[in-house]
């Protein structure tokens, strides 16, 4: 019973994928799109509008099982922007923490600032 309920804890319609961004109603071709769309920047430059924050959290389901890669976390992060009405991220954070707590041997947690680039 008790690995039923870690089974199921943190599930979501994205494999993996806690909280930010459900991007299960985007098509292949959304996420593709918003992938060379929005570009990805060091830093905000000063020509630029801020929209906000965006984030994507995924879970490393056990120790055996791989960790998401980065540039999942950046696609995800990247879609949501582009949907919002963004071109560009920049500032992107990613931190890895534990947390057997939530059903996850480790929770990997990325942000960055959504911009407009003119």
């Amino acid at each position: 019973m008790t690995l039923f309920a870690l089974a199921i804890t943190g599930c979501s319609s994205m494999p993996g994928a806690l909280e930010g961004n459900d991007l299960s109603h985007l098509s292949l071709r959304d996420k593709r799109m918003a992938d060379s769309k929005v570009k990805v920047l060091q830093a905000q430059p000063q020509t630029s509008s801020s929209l906000g924050q965006v984030s994507s959290k995924r879970c490393q389901s056990s120790m055996f099982s791989e960790a998401p890669e980065e540039k999942t976390l950046i696609v995800d992060m990247k879609a949501e922007a582009y949907r919002l009405g963004a071109n560009a991220i920049s500032d992107v954070k990613i931190e890895q923490q534990g947390a057997m707590g939530d059903g996850c041997w480790n929770v990997y947690t990325a942000t960055a600032n959504m911009l407009v680039i003119e």
